[in-house]
C-alpha cells in the first residue's frame, strides 16, 4: 500500500502510536543502529523512521499489549533495514564498472602538473581495479563477485594482489 493511499489513523489508533513511539523510539533506533553500515546515524534514523510509518500502517494487526510490542517493533525495523540497502529499481544496480580509467590506456608517467592520485590504479589489472573500486564502496567480496561474475576466491586473490601491488607502488615513491 502506498502511504498516500493509507488511511488516516483513528484517535485511539494514534495514542496508541504515541505511546509505542515514547515507550520504544530510543531503544529502536538503538537497535537499528546495529544495523547500518559503519554506524551511520542518518541511516539509521531513516530505518527508524520508516519503521514507524509501517507500524501505523499496520497498527490495526498488533494484538499484544503495548508492553509486549517491542518484538513486533523489530520484525518491522529489520525487514525496513533490509528494504534500505536493497535497491529500488533496476536502474540503480551498477551495471558498467568500466571507466576512463580502465578502458583507455594511461601514460606510464603523469605530466607534472597533474595529480598523481588519478594514476594509481593504472598499476592493476582491469579485473582488480574493478575488484579495488566495488571493495571501496563497501561491497561484501560476495557481492563483489557477483557484480564481477567471479568465484569469492578470485575476488579475494584479487584484492589480494591489488593490496600488495599498490603498496610496493607506494613504497617506490
Amino acid at each position: 500500500m502506498d502511504r498516500i493511499d493509507a488511511q488516516p489513523l483513528s484517535a485511539a489508533s494514534a495514542e496508541r502510536l504515541d505511546r509505542l513511539f515514547r515507550l520504544y523510539n530510543s531503544r529502536l533506533l538503538g537497535f537499528a543502529a546495529t544495523r547500518v553500515r559503519n554506524r551511520d546515524v542518518a541511516a539509521a534514523e531513516d530505518i527508524v523512521s520508516e519503521t514507524w510509518l509501517r507500524a501505523a500502517v499496520s497498527l490495526p494487526q498488533l494484538q499484544a499489549d503495548d508492553a509486549h510490542a517491542y518484538g513486533w517493533l523489530r520484525a518491522i525495523a529489520v525487514r525496513a533495514a533490509v528494504d534500505h540497502y536493497r535497491p529500488r529499481r533496476a536502474s540503480e544496480e551498477p551495471r558498467d564498472w568500466t571507466d576512463a580509467l580502465v578502458s583507455r590506456s594511461l601514460p606510464a608517467a603523469p605530466a607534472a602538473d597533474v595529480d598523481t592520485e588519478v594514476f594509481v590504479l593504472d598499476v592493476l589489472s582491469a579485473r582488480q581495479c574493478a575488484a579495488v573500486k566495488l571493495a571501496a564502496q563497501g561491497l561484501s567480496n560476495g557481492r563483489i563477485a557477483r557484480q564481477l561474475g567471479k568465484s569469492r576466491q578470485a575476488v579475494q586473490q584479487n584484492l589480494a594482489s591489488s593490496a600488495r601491488r599498490l603498496r610496493a607502488y607506494a613504497l617506490a615513491g
